[in-house]
């Protein structure tokens, strides 16, 4: 049994598979984007670093800031799935940091680089 988003990608599923595995995917929560108070839009304004650790946190972050006047944040990653959906959603390669391995110990590096990124001033 897979329990999973249902806006979760076959990605798992199709890898166990293809492994041998029986997979039945069951689908036990959906992801909304949420409506951000006058102060959760401030902050946003001032980030420099967004932390993603999925796909449709990106789409929430990228709709929730598009109408703020605000410069696009460093993204720092948790896996490659976040790190294509920065892309997709119009960030440079250059500007997004995630590691070689998706996982929390990796994902706090990438947020480590990207802030030394801009302590060197180079975003």
């Amino acid at each position: 049994l897979y329990p999973a988003s249902a806006k979760a990608q076959d990605t798992l599923q199709n890898g166990l598979e293809e492994r041998g595995f029986i997979v039945t995917r069951l689908n036990t929560y959906d992801t909304v984007i949420a409506t951000w108070t006058p102060e959760e839009e401030s902050l946003a304004k001032s980030t420099t670093v967004a932390c993603f650790a999925s796909p449709s946190a990106v789409k929430a972050w990228v709709k929730n800031t598009a109408q703020l006047d605000c410069p696009r944040a460093l993204a720092a990653c948790i896996g490659e799935t976040s790190f294509a959906a920065c892309k997709k959603n119009g960030w440079k390669e250059e500007d997004i940091f995630y590691p070689e391995k998706p996982g929390i110990d990796g994902w706090a590096e990438s947020v480590a680089n990207a802030l030394q990124c801009l302590a060197e001033d180079k975003f």
